[in-house]
């Protein structure tokens, strides 16, 4: 039998690396490694709300990280939601437990809504994959006792799948785009030195190698009027930390595209259990457009992922065009709401209605992408599911990365589809994270996409 409670100790849980780690599916953005870090910087212990689902031996068998919203105790959100972009939200359990854990984690906070100490009027998910079934079993859930739910979309995350060789995959594309890849990687492999992909390895590598993608981060976006993602020092802190220890895991690829001594191109990636690689923050030097530095590094990415063996690179939540010129495939990225029978929380569905009557107005002005509302077989139609990652996680010992700094680099492409025409320095971008944001009734500092 499943009992559930609310922990009043998030440190605890959180410092539990196994217990915690076993139910996030191998998702760096569900494992310890990356919400500790974020709870080290902007955690309130007086906010956290985390569930806690156990069976009669008191071992852990589920979890749902939420906390109540800064200035609004009666408002639940998911844990580093926001500026954060925090992606592939869920509820964490192991396959063979979800049923029941989701809808015990449902049902529960049906039961307490009126609570005096765990009560709630709202809830929000930012960050939930179209097709996740563990999300769809507590939804469907929460329609089955007549909890108001809002389902929307507005943006996609972006997945580009390996093949099973890159003769494969080249086999699928035109031969404009083989020629256009293979020109640009072969000014990058017979450069004769001048011009190469290094991975940072060692702890002082990696910690310069992400200053550096800070920087080239935030001049992009600053220099467009932006604050950018990390204007906070404490997102620095936190994407720091958590960087280290992906390094310290086996868990990163942090590659650098150098010309003449200057990094003019960088990302950083971490490796899931399921060997997808996640594309989180990248940093380019737009000084060099006629190298296409962005573009060319991609390249180099997509052709070691499938060097690696990796399943694909996951770009992540926004719709730059890059992404489609990856052939990436888009999956909706869905906002969920969630409002308590109650009257507070019919009062705050009515809000949350005018709030978005307010969107839809302002972003029509601004000509800037509609939320879309979906229906709970539209935003958990198994056409998605194929796309999202494998739950089943791999043994420790094949998760160490092999790339290494020396690797020459050959010709693999990344899905970049280009236009005969197109000779564009930096894949352009269709809208950044702040037109998706600045809006928000609740919406954090403007970020620009990942």
């Amino acid at each position: 039998m499943i009992h559930i409670e609310i922990s009043n100790s998030p440190k605890d849980l959180l410092a539990d690396v196994i217990a915690w780690d076993r139910l996030a599916g191998g998702i760096p953005f569900r494992q310890t490694v990356w919400l500790r870090s974020w709870w080290q910087q902007f955690g309130d212990a007086e906010r956290a709300f985390f569930m806690v689902a156990r069976d009669e031996s008191g071992d852990c068998r589920g979890l749902l990280p939420l906390e109540r919203t800064e200035g609004d105790f009666r408002r639940l959100q998911t844990l580093a939601a926001g500026n954060v972009c925090t992606d592939h939200v869920s509820i964490l359990t192991r396959p063979e437990d979800r049923e029941e854990i989701a809808i015990a984690f449902a049902k529960h906070l049906i039961e307490c809504s009126s609570d005096r100490t765990h009560g709630w009027d709202q809830i929000d998910f930012d960050g939930t994959i179209a097709g996740d079934s563990a999300m769809e079993i507590f939804a469907r859930c929460l329609e089955d006792q007549e909890v108001p739910t809002s389902i929307r979309s507005r943006m996609h995350l972006w997945f580009n799948r390996c093949e099973a060789t890159w003769e494969d995959l080249l086999a699928t594309r035109s031969r404009k785009y083989r020629n256009r890849v293979r020109g640009l990687l072969r000014k990058l492999d017979e450069s004769d030195g001048e011009l190469f992909v290094r991975d940072a390895a060692a702890p002082e590598e990696v910690h310069m190698g992400l200053l550096k993608l800070i920087e080239l981060h935030q001049k992009r976006w600053q220099d467009a009027g932006e604050p950018g993602t990390y204007a906070d020092d404490r997102m620095i802190r936190f994407v720091t930390d958590a960087t280290l220890e992906m390094s310290d895991r086996g868990r990163l690829v942090l590659p650098q595209l150098i010309y003449r001594d200057e990094v003019i191109a960088t990302e950083l990636h971490f490796i899931g259990d399921d060997r997808r690689q996640y594309c989180y923050s990248t940093g380019v030097n737009h000084a060099y457009p006629d190298l296409k530095p962005g573009i060319m590094l991609n390249s180099h990415m997509f052709r070691e992922a499938h060097r690696l063996g990796r399943a694909g690179i996951d770009y992540m939540r926004g719709d730059e065009t890059y992404k489609g010129r990856l052939h990436s495939r888009p999956i909706p990225l869905l906002e969920i709401s969630v409002f308590a029978k109650h009257a507070r929380g019919q009062v705050r569905m009515a809000q949350d209605r005018a709030t978005q009557l307010l969107k839809v107005q302002w972003r029509r002005v601004k000509d800037l992408p509609q939320d879309q509302p979906l229906t709970i077989e539209e935003a958990f139609a198994e056409e998605h599911r194929s796309f999202l990652p494998d739950q089943t996680p791999l043994p420790s010992s094949t998760l160490r990365h092999e790339v290494s700094a020396t690797l020459p680099i050959r010709t693999v492409e990344p899905e970049i589809l280009f236009d005969a025409d197109e000779e564009t320095s930096e894949p352009p971008m269709i809208y950044s994270m702040s037109d998706y944001r600045r809006s928000d009734a609740h919406s954090h500092e403007p970020e620009p996409s990942n």
